[in-house]
């Protein structure tokens, strides 16, 4: 087998790998009439966030003056976020850092098995379903929360993780194909040798 393909087999768990840090950056943005007022990523929403230090202004004067004026929306908040205005720690989440690695691994162990680069494709995708699913949660749950004006949107972690994620199955892709590729091309060849 050709060595810069083995190398290249090598590589095929860098964007998996790539990805968790890419998670590092906001995941997605919390907008209250276009001005962006958290954007939290992926190990703050894992760990849990305490609103009062993560929300920006004007956000933040208007929960302080809620705890005072309006206690009854504060309520509606905590029939949502029952610890408000901290979020409680997501530790499932770190479910999808755990599918990344998965995929990583078996993208190093591809060049022993045609199944590894499936079950590498397979990780790959489920943790990226599995991180939009989760930002369009919070979508929902902001929606619950009754304000009209509160919008979620991804923001530059999920695309960048997204992005390695497909980075990393077309290269497995490319690993699952070439042996397909070169036996078809040595049947070609055989049949060739055989009509001279």
């Amino acid at each position: 087998m050709d060595i810069r393909f083995k190398f290249f087999q090598r590589l095929v768990a860098a964007p998996y790998l790539l990805a968790i840090l890419g998670l590092l950056l906001p995941l997605f943005n919390v907008s209250c009439a276009d001005t962006v007022i958290a954007d939290p990523s992926f190990y703050e929403m894992a760990n849990g966030i305490d609103l009062e230090q993560t929300l920006k202004e004007p956000a933040l004067g208007y929960i302080k003056k809620m705890e005072t004026s309006n206690p009854a929306a504060i309520d509606r908040f905590k029939a949502t976020f029952p610890e408000f205005p901290k979020i409680q720690p997501i530790p499932r989440l770190y479910g999808i850092i755990g599918a990344l690695v998965i995929a990583a691994i078996f993208a190093l162990i591809a060049p022993y098995g045609y199944y590894a680069s499936l079950g590498s494709v397979a990780m790959g995708m489920l943790s990226m379903v599995s991180l939009w699913a989760f930002v369009a949660q919070m979508g929902k749950l902001c929606g619950m929360l009754g304000m009209n004006v509160l919008s979620v949107d991804p923001a530059t972690g999920v695309y960048c993780a997204s992005t390695l994620i497909l980075i990393g199955t077309a290269m497995n892709m490319a690993v699952i194909a070439r042996p397909i590729v070169d036996e078809l091309r040595a049947k070609r060849a055989a049949k060739k040798a055989i009509g001279q």
